[in-house]
């Protein structure tokens, strides 16, 4: 099947360990049912008026403001402090990374993550992100020895039904 392995190599820091958390975040919030959650916490605001006009009642409007407010402001700074908290606290610092991309899955160091296990595939102009059973992996367009080995693994990974 492959001629010759494609080859991902990058630096793993925590700019990329914000950069991927943030893409995929904003990738779920407008692909997933989550943003309904918004939506509802939305119309809790609305009963939360009617209930302070008519019953002079605020708790639900305190309520729902903050849920509004959590949802779509305040959410974001609090996932990326917990990813940066992750990042200095792991072993990883400005580490290299190499994954290759063989007939029997992506290698790295001595774990084969193979295809069955990949679940979804989601192209950005910045790189792919691939999501697996375990983790969530992020592959900036420079990762790559060339773009063809980028539209290379997006082939493979479209012809096996990831995207």
């Amino acid at each position: 099947m492959f001629k010759k392995p494609i080859r991902i190599k990058f630096i793993w820091t925590q700019e990329l360990a914000v950069k991927a958390s943030k893409l995929y975040y904003d990738y779920d919030m407008k692909n997933s049912s989550k943003r309904y959650i918004g939506w509802f916490f939305i119309a809790l605001t609305q009963f939360g008026i009617v209930g302070a006009l008519k019953h002079n009642s605020f708790g639900l409007l305190y309520l729902s403001t903050f849920l509004v407010l959590y949802w779509y402001y305040i959410r974001w700074y609090v996932r990326k402090a917990m990813i940066i908290r992750f990042y200095k606290n792991s072993n990883l610092h400005s580490s290299e990374v190499t994954f290759v991309l063989k007939d029997d899955g992506l290698h790295h160091n001595d774990t084969v993550i193979d295809f069955d296990n990949i679940t979804k595939v989601i192209k950005f102009d910045d790189g792919v992100l691939l999501q697996t059973n375990a983790n969530t992996l992020f592959f900036e367009k420079d990762a790559f020895e060339s773009t063809k080995d980028m539209s290379k693994l997006l082939a493979i990974m479209k012809e096996r039904g990831k995207i």
